[in-house]
């Protein structure tokens, strides 16, 4: 029996999605190329996978009994791409991290920087997406690392707090009552909320924190922000009395993808980035 590691994979996005179509899409494949993949699959096992429905798919026993083998087998697989390839004491590897680009902004510097301190030949890839986004990529296998806002508890994830950051309104003193905000996030919702009816009349948005905190800054209105997102702006001041929103910022991984020793120090250094 030969298994093919890119079939495998396939066959758990799909127990994941339920669904070919958005497993399909998610994976950049074909309708066709991800149903000829798991029939390939299961002929190469001799067992059913999955059963087709009308409004998707559903694990056979078989199928669901071999899913946690399959994650295993992936495992194993990731830890040796990562850990295993050393020169002298120098481990090579690559791993993945996920981040809202503006929590990336202020965080991922501090962590690579002490990360490198360590393990200098180390190499990463950044993906960018709301927290909650990263958080299911997380839980979906498909980054090793999710720096993260608020994330809401898993049973398949380990949650980290490392550190508090204060959302609140910031200007630069102007009297104009423009609103700039993201309307995505859900502390938006939360601070609006509280405010008085007049400084809701008039309004920008914007889905980068970064340009909310530039035209705040520009007097153009008052910025709804984060503050490590504000500091960066010198210009603008937190507006005092304000009602805010505390936000937690936590490291989220799946513990079972990391009992390697180059997982655990990155996890240690990762937490040691924020003392």
């Amino acid at each position: 029996m030969s298994l093919a590691l890119d079939d495998i994979k396939n066959f758990i996005k799909v127990s994941e999605t339920k669904n070919i179509t958005r497993a399909s899409e998610s994976l950049g494949l074909t309708q066709p190329a991800l149903s000829y993949s798991i029939k390939r699959l299961e002929n190469e096992l001799g067992h059913e996978l999955i059963v087709r429905l009308k409004n998707g798919v559903v694990l056979t026993k078989f199928g669901q009994a071999f899913l946690s083998k399959a994650r295993k087998l992936i495992i194993l697989w990731e830890e040796s791409q990562k850990m295993l390839t050393t020169e002298g004491e120098e481990t090579r590897g690559e791993f993945s991290i996920g981040a809202h680009p503006s929590v990336a902004l202020y965080s991922c510097t501090k962590i690579l920087s002490k990360i490198y301190e360590n393990f200098p030949r180390l190499d990463f890839k950044f993906e960018h997406a709301l927290s909650r986004e990263i958080t299911e990529k997380v839980i979906s296998w498909e980054v090793d690392f999710g720096i993260v806002i608020n994330p809401i508890a898993h049973p398949d994830l380990v949650i980290h707090e490392i550190a508090n950051d204060k959302v609140t309104l910031f200007s630069t003193g102007v009297k104009d009552g423009r609103l700039i905000y993201d309307p995505k996030l859900s502390q938006s919702t939360h601070i609006i909320g509280k405010l008085p009816s007049n400084l809701r009349e008039n309004y920008i948005h914007s889905e980068s924190l970064e340009v909310v905190a530039q035209l705040a800054s520009k007097g153009l209105g008052v910025g709804l922000l984060p503050g490590k997102v504000a500091v960066n702006f010198p210009k603008l001041k937190a507006i005092k009395d304000a009602p805010y929103f505390v936000d937690r910022l936590c490291l989220v991984y799946r513990n079972e993808k990391h009992q390697n020793i180059v997982s655990k120090s990155i996890i240690k250094l990762i937490k040691e980035s924020f003392i």
